[in-house]
């Protein structure tokens, strides 16, 4: 088993005993009778668990959003490399350290003057492609 896997059925494990422990809870809060130990709950005791909730809720959705986004990124990104390479225009990534390199570090014999960079800024997408003009 690879470590995202392992990483996954933990994930996993501790998600159940927090439902089963969420289920626990909730039985608690209906009790069939005066026997149940704890008795009744509390106002606040049931805010607490309803905050608990929520933040869990919350949480859950952000991770969601944060991979869907992720994921369209991925995509438009290679849609606009495949599109760039159909036309016969070279696509080549260029790393932060190429950006801040200091002028005696660059290699200018190899850029021409129909070089030009184009910055894709959109929220978790932050690219830079060297595109050859004609």
């Amino acid at each position: 088993m690879n470590n995202s896997a392992a990483k996954v059925g933990e994930i996993f494990r501790e998600a159940g005993t927090a439902f089963n422990k969420l289920s626990e809870m909730t039985m608690l809060l209906h009790p069939m009778g005066d026997s149940q130990p704890g008795g009744k709950w509390t106002e606040e005791e049931i805010e607490m668990l309803r905050n608990c909730v929520h933040r869990f809720a919350v949480d859950l959705n952000k991770l969601s959003q944060h991979i869907k986004n992720r994921t369209v990124n991925q995509i438009r990104s290679t849609l606009k490399k495949k599109a760039f390479e159909d036309a016969g225009i070279p696509v080549r990534q260029v790393t932060l350290n190429m950006l801040n390199a200091s002028e005696n570090e660059v290699d200018v014999e190899e850029l021409t003057n129909d070089v030009k960079l184009e910055f894709e800024s959109e929220p978790g997408n932050e690219e830079v492609a060297i595109r050859n003009l004609f």
